[in-house]
């Protein structure tokens, strides 16, 4: 049976490091990653569509998604068991300026 070569893009992180040494595979894929930084990792995902399988900024993703021209399909996937946003912080002085638009 013939395997499924898939190009996969991610930067280089303690949970994503056993992809890169071989220690987790992918059944019934032949698995090329490249490990990349942020920056050039999200352009070429975006700019050239370049893997089959990426890393995408969460913020990028949802604008690209929204407009309808996003050529992957988001998967939320958190290797590090845990949502790594714990919360988002808004200035206060903002909310009021908003609250006071909509009057």
């Amino acid at each position: 049976m013939s395997r499924l070569p898939l190009s996969l893009a991610c930067c280089n992180y303690d949970r994503t490091a056993a992809l890169f040494d071989g220690r987790v595979s992918v059944e019934g894929c032949d698995v090329v990653a490249v490990a990349l930084e942020p920056e050039e990792l999200f352009h070429r995902a975006f700019s050239t569509q370049d893997f089959d399988v990426t890393e995408l900024s969460f913020s990028s993703t949802l604008i690209q998604t929204v407009r309808g021209d996003c050529p992957y399909v988001a998967l939320p996937a958190f290797v590090s068991r845990l949502f790594r946003h714990s919360a988002f912080y808004m200035i206060a002085a903002s909310r009021d300026r908003r609250t006071s638009r909509a009057r």
